[in-house]
């Protein structure tokens, strides 16, 4: 994280993250995921695997908002697979005991949109729009190779369902913790990047125009950061908070490329998977806002 939380979060909650961070650093790795991209099934269930393990799934459902945010914040940096993270945030939004328990076990994986466009519904059990909850096997879906192919985007047309109470809001702001979290490890990869990488005797970072931009990339991170952590404790901003993710994470995503010059173009280094996360993250669960809602008069 960009500033230090420590003060913020609980003991509880720094466990957490411990014991994620842990599982992350031992099994997962963006190799893994660059693997995943190219068609590989079997790391999406090691890792799926290993998550059922450690038994985080059913905190979700009990832990406060604001700590489910901060949780999904950390997993955006770890770019796990599109199954996988769309089935955590489903076991925050969907309510329903029977397929919770299904989830928790690791029986199902659940695919999530607010459109019949959905990412990883091809590695979906199930697939939830808005309120209905789709057997794969009662859906017809078409697959479209996506900026992201660790969570293709599929066509799904379907006739039957189930219709169960789900937080589509909680889903939104979880989405878009997961976006901010993509936006700090880039401009964190950009820091160290800045004070390594010398040109003209000295680290890029010391000359002003990549001073600023890093800087004002951090900024703009923190600002999204700070109305996601505020729509946790009043939830008439998530869409607000989604909007500002949406518009805000992939352009500084974009400038952390520049600030890594030409290599930053490249598949050398991993700047880019974030982008094409983000981007697919940013076109989901998107609620028309009225701002006057917002709005106090003078």
């Amino acid at each position: 994280m960009i500033l230090d939380l420590n003060f913020e979060i609980g003991e509880d909650l720094k466990l957490i993250l411990n014991s994620i961070n842990e599982l992350m650093e031992s099994q997962w790795s963006t190799k893994k995921l660059r693997a995943v991209m190219e068609g590989n099934k079997e790391y999406v269930e090691q890792i799926w695997k290993e998550i059922i393990k450690l038994d985080i799934l059913p905190y979700f459902s009990t832990l406060p908002l604001r700590d489910v945010v901060i949780i999904n914040e950390f997993i955006g940096k770890k770019l796990l697979p599109g199954i996988v993270i769309s089935s955590m945030v489903a076991s925050r939004g969907i309510k329903n005991k029977d397929i919770l328990n299904k989830l928790y076990s690791g029986e199902v994986k659940i695919a999530i949109s607010d459109s019949n466009f959905v990412p990883s519904a091809d590695q979906a059990d199930y697939i939830l729009v808005n309120n209905k909850l789709i057997r794969k096997e009662n859906s017809t879906i078409q697959t479209f190779n996506s900026l992201d192919n660790s969570m293709k985007i599929s066509k799904v047309e379907y006739n039957n369902y189930d219709n169960v109470e789900v937080n589509n809001a909680e889903i939104a702001l979880l989405l878009a913790s997961q976006m901010v979290g993509s936006g700090e490890e880039v401009v964190n990869m950009s820091i160290k990047y800045s004070k390594e990488r010398i040109a003209f005797g000295k680290p890029i970072g010391s000359y002003q125009a990549i001073k600023h931009r890093v800087v004002n990339n951090a900024i703009d991170v923190e600002l999204v950061r700070s109305l996601v952590i505020e729509a946790s404790d009043n939830i008439k901003y998530v869409w607000l908070a989604k909007d500002l993710a949406n518009k805000k994470i992939p352009k500084t995503i974009m400038s952390g490329i520049q600030v890594h010059g030409g290599i930053g173009f490249t598949d050398d280094i991993d700047i880019h998977l974030h982008l094409r996360r983000v981007l697919t993250l940013s076109k989901l669960y998107n609620s028309e806002i009225n701002f006057s809602e917002f709005l106090q008069p003078i």
